[in-house]
């Protein structure tokens, strides 16, 4: 073996350096493993199983993620049924409040107590339904389910589970069925009260009359009103009624001169005796208008040459008057008294046709007994144009009367209301009013009301002590159509006025009408004569809606004296519309479900859809003028035919697993009065109150059905996470026996190549003194 000395290359200080290098990339990696309690920490340290432990590590991360989903899905899912247990808590209530109501022991006025609280609970489960939200998503109210929209009222959708989207063309075939028509008790005028009803058919523009007051009634003869042009000839006064002592035997012969400015009553009224009249006789005088009612102060005459004459002139009226007695010589008395009739016509000679400018002369007859002649000149003052806003408007005129009884003596002063109807058919934007005669019933106490009797002028609303109803604002709620509202009748609302607003409570705030302007008005109708159909009775009101089946019916509470006086009875009951339901698919043209069914919420034609059809769709109603009653048809408009319902599928997806479709489906129905169908429900009568336990226990399977189904889905949901958490710790044990390090391995292993490192400096430190002893050879 030969020895080379160098000192250029030192191959022993190489070899010593590279063990070192060595020895520090043990420690390092130990170090590194240590510090990041990882084995592997790049993929440098190991390929294989780093990429192992990467798809590892995000399997777990999607385990733990999936998880959390599930917890999130068992809060949204606690938060909904927390909702549907308040929702079944009241339920229950209500079942409670329907069987107190069942009972025959409470009054209206009870019931009308029970019945807030009823309103109160329906409120309230909508207002859950619609507030009730999980991060801001709407849980109850059909929203995390589905959407849906059809473009009309005649349909529309109740969603209840798992739906698909799509469009769906529904064709409906209705058999009609029938509404539920209620009538009322006779309702009469209370004793002292009048009403004023127009008799038979008219010619004339007059359509209403009301409040008369100290007329006699139709016993005496139906009031005659003649409307015409005014007359143009002199101004005449013509003897009414007279009452005179027993022993006086003074009468009046034909007016000779008579001058006014205004038509109306002239009393004459003896204040002294006297055998002789034309000797001197002292009378007074008093003049009231029959156009406004004034009167005029009394003024004292004498009586001249047997000739009652003077010049009266009081409060405006200025009359000059020569009335001569007949025979000459009169016996009077004091009290006796003489009732004319005065009419101002001279003032009207170049008025041609004041009926065409909506003016005329008007005039009550009774019995025979004629009173003045009024005339209207101005335009527009009595009948005047139409406005145009598709409401009958009447211009009231009030023309007022005075009577003499002949047998009494007693004076009464009269009024009556009439109501002309706009008219266009003149020239000149006025109205016209058409002449003739129109009768007018004046009824008396016990007689049917008219449809301008005041409710508190109706006998039934005073109780045996004289106590009237109306003394105070009586509150009458109306149910139907799954709503209710509520109408506020006063004293001096009419009978007409009390048809208006149950017109407008059912029409438009229950949405109860046809849209037939026709039929609409025919719903609520008071019978002031005896008529066909179901008004056969005067005085009697019939209410119905324009709705068939179930969805028509009305039901009202109110106090127990209004019930009472009321005292409402159905004659007709309420059938279903028979129907024939298709859907077909929009796109392919395939029918995907049919059914025959007379309820008006369809089931199982769209899956998971309950359909809701008006009961006006298909169905025309009509008013039948041979039986005087709302007839129901089969309708061949199209609005009726082709209708369309638009699907969107919304349910709630979990997500529990990794991969894509490791999902469950939740699908919460729509929960408010509505799809549970106690909208309607009340207890205002003791068979609403047995019919509402039936519906309240419907809407309490309906709501623990639901609750069962969330609570399956919480359960499922809680074995998904025990699941996912078993597989989160199996896997991340496995990934850390790949990735993780062994403390105690990696620590033997940096001792060692510690010691190694050391070891290697000192034996580098010897390497480098090698070359040192060959340059040893050169010193000496």
């Amino acid at each position: 073996m030969s020895t080379n000395m160098i000192s250029n290359i030192n191959l022993f200080s190489m070899s010593g350096h590279i063990a070192v290098g060595r020895a520090q990339g043990n420690i390092s990696s130990a170090i590194n493993q240590l510090s990041s309690g990882l084995r592997i920490n790049s993929f440098i340290d190991d390929p294989s199983r780093m990429s192992i432990s990467e798809k590892m590590r995000g399997f777990i991360l999607g385990l733990q993620t999936s998880s959390r989903n599930a917890q999130d899905g068992i809060s949204y899912l606690q938060t909904a049924e927390g909702a549907t247990n308040e929702i079944s808590n009241m339920l229950q209530r209500m079942r409670e409040l329907a069987v107190q109501g069942a009972n025959g022991v409470y009054s209206a006025n009870d019931r009308l107590e029970i019945q807030k609280e009823m309103d109160q609970l329906k409120a309230e489960i909508d207002r859950i339904s619609d507030s009730t939200q999980f991060n801001t998503k709407k849980l109850i109210n059909g929203d995390s389910t589905g959407a849906w929209n059809s473009g009309t009222d005649k349909i529309g959708a109740i969603l209840n589970g798992p739906v698909a989207d799509g469009n769906y063309d529904i064709n409906i075939n209705s058999q009609p069925g029938q509404n539920q028509v209620q009538t009322s008790q006779i309702l009469t005028i209370r004793d002292g009260k009048l009403g004023a009803e127009l008799k038979g058919n008219t010619t004339t523009n007059v359509g209403m009359v009301s409040k008369p007051e100290n007329i006699a009634d139709s016993s005496n003869g139906d009031l005659q009103l003649t409307i015409s042009n005014p007359r143009t000839d002199n101004d005449t006064i013509e003897k009414v009624s007279q009452y005179v002592g027993k022993d006086s035997n003074m009468s009046f012969g034909s007016t000779t001169a008579i001058n006014t400015n205004e038509s109306g009553y002239f009393q004459i009224e003896f204040v002294e005796s006297n055998s002789n009249a034309s000797s001197g006789a002292t009378y007074k005088v008093k003049f009231i208008s029959a156009e406004t009612g004034e009167e005029g102060q009394w003024q004292e005459f004498q009586t001249i040459s047997g000739t009652v004459t003077g010049s009266y002139n009081s409060n405006g009226f200025n009359i000059d008057f020569s009335i001569p007695m007949e025979n000459g010589v009169n016996k009077v008395q004091k009290g006796d008294k003489f009732l004319f009739t005065i009419s101002d016509t001279k003032d009207v000679t170049t008025a041609s046709n004041l009926l065409a400018s909506g003016g005329g002369s008007l005039q009550l007859e009774q019995n025979g007994v004629k009173g003045p002649i009024i005339n209207y000149t101005m335009p527009n003052s009595l009948t005047k144009p139409d406005n145009k806003d598709g409401i009958d408007d009447y211009n009231n005129v009030v023309v007022h009367t005075v009577t003499l009884d002949p047998k009494t003596g007693e004076i009464k002063k009269g009024s009556i209301n009439i109501g002309f109807k706009e008219n266009s058919n003149a020239t000149n934007n006025n109205g016209a009013t058409l002449s003739g005669v129109a009768t007018i019933e004046i009824r008396k106490g016990g007689q049917p009301a008219t449809n301008t009797t005041k409710l508190a002028d109706i006998a039934n609303f005073v109780d045996g002590n004289g106590v009237n109803l109306f003394s105070s604002t009586q509150e009458l709620k109306i149910y139907g159509n799954n709503s209710f509202t509520t109408i506020y009748l006063e004293g001096d609302d009419t009978i007409e006025d009390f048809v208006n607003k149950l017109t407008k409570a059912i029409t438009q705030d229950l949405n109860m009408g046809s849209g037939n302007v026709a039929v609409d008005k025919k719903l609520i109708t008071y019978n002031t004569q005896k008529g066909e159909g179901f008004g056969t009775v005067p005085g009697t009101m019939v209410i119905q809606s324009a709705l068939t089946g179930l969805e028509g019916q009305l039901s009202f509470i109110g106090s127990q004296k209004l019930m009472d006086a009321l005292g409402l009875e159905v004659v007709q009951n309420a059938t279903q519309n028979i129907q024939t339901i298709t859907a077909k698919d929009n796109r392919t043209g395939v029918v995907v479900g049919e059914r025959i069914t007379s309820n008006s919420r369809v089931t199982d034609v769209i899956p998971g859809v309950d359909i809701l059809v008006d009961t006006r769709t298909g169905v025309d109603a009509v008013w039948d003028l041979g039986t005087g009653k709302i007839k129901f048809v089969q309708s061949d408009r199209l609005e009726n035919k082709n209708l369309t319902l638009h699907i969107v599928d919304n349910r709630t997806e979990l997500q529990i697993g990794t991969e894509r479709d490791d999902q469950i489906n939740v699908s919460i129905p729509t929960i408010n009065t509505k799809s549970l169908g106690i909208g309607n429900t009340n207890i205002n009568t003791q068979a609403d109150a047995q019919r509402a336990i039936t519906e309240v226990d419907n809407a309490l399977t309906k709501v623990v059905s639901a609750r069962a189904d969330m609570g399956a889905h919480i359960n499922r949901l809680e074995s998904t996470m025990r699941n996912l958490d078993t597989s989160i710790q199996n896997t991340t044990l496995s990934e850390s026996r790949i990735r993780d390090t062994d403390i105690a391995k990696v620590t033997t292993d940096l001792t060692v190549a510690q010691v190694a490192y050391q070891a290697n400096i000192s034996i580098l430190a010897q390497a480098n003194q090698l070359p040192r002893m060959a340059l040893s050879l050169l010193e000496g």
